[in-house]
């Protein structure tokens, strides 16, 4: 998985760009350009209807293009300290449904990464649960900012004996080698019937998908129990964790009793940073 450019949404509502800051982070060792985008629900919003016959006859734009610069404008004022440690960065502003535009800029600029916040703290717009939404629609990695803001100093990449486990790892195994952090490959066996003792078939496959001998240097930890409470106690029980998991796109993973995946439970439920890789 390589970083080249990063998309991070962003409302000109939210009191503290965590999801900006990531991003920028990121993109420091990464060296990848960052976009910065807020969605509006339409140019109303900061053009009043009072103003258009005055901007009509100045020739000043349209509503839409006068509102796009304001709403830049504010975003700039808003994120600029969150992302200094960004080599480039770009402000743009959409009007729309947030998740469709994130998704739409996402394959318009190329981009390899979109960074969201924690959207019950951060949705971009009221009528949509922004995060789950585009993780609906995109075909890209989705990294959720925590909701207070962590440096990452390990990955758990949540692995299981499907083929889909070895993508995932390999996002893991690229977060951890540019941040230089322990990845740690995760793997809950459901109930206390586990094996005693001997190769896990997960493991086996894993090496065959590396290559075999890069996914042996990993350091690997199995649990028993609920998937989701283990990999819950487990990034809670030691440094700041970037939890990384597989996601199916088209999937509703936002009302609560909606769906009952891993990938939902998790985006309801951890407050650590999470990647979430589609599969």
């Amino acid at each position: 998985m390589e970083i080249r450019r990063i998309l991070t949404g962003v409302s000109l509502q939210a009191p503290h760009p965590r999801a900006a800051l990531t991003a920028a982070e990121i993109a420091a060792v990464t060296h990848a350009d960052v976009e910065v985008l807020t969605v509006l629900a339409s140019p109303w919003t900061l053009v009043p209807a009072e103003e258009v016959e005055g901007l009509r006859r100045a020739h000043q734009g349209s509503p839409a293009e006068v509102a796009a610069q304001r709403a830049c404008e504010q975003l700039q004022r808003l994120v600029g300290p969150a992302v200094l440690s960004a080599p480039r960065v770009t402000y743009r502003a959409a009007f729309g449904w947030p998740s469709v535009e994130l998704a739409r800029r996402a394959e318009e600029i190329g981009a390899d990464l979109i960074v969201l916040g924690n959207s019950s703290l951060a949705a971009l717009g009221p009528a949509e649960d922004v995060t789950p939404a585009t993780l609906r629609r995109t075909r890209l990695p989705v990294l959720v900012a925590p909701p207070v803001h962590q440096v990452f100093q390990r990955v758990l990449a949540c692995v299981d004996g499907s083929p889909n486990a070895a993508r995932v790892l390999e996002a893991a195994m690229a977060f951890g080698g540019c941040f230089r952090i322990p990845t740690i490959a995760l793997h809950v066996e459901r109930g206390t019937s586990a094996l005693a003792g001997g190769r896990r078939p997960w493991l086996g496959r894993l090496e065959d998908a590396a290559g075999g001998g890069t996914a042996v240097a990993l350091e690997t930890a199995v649990r028993q129990g609920d998937v989701v409470s283990e990999i819950l106690s487990e990034s809670a029980n030691g440094p700041d964790a970037l939890v990384v998991f597989g996601y199916h796109r088209g999937m509703n993973y936002g009302a609560a009793g909606a769906v009952t995946t891993v990938a939902a439970r998790l985006l309801r439920r951890a407050t650590s940073a999470l990647l979430a890789v589609p599969v």
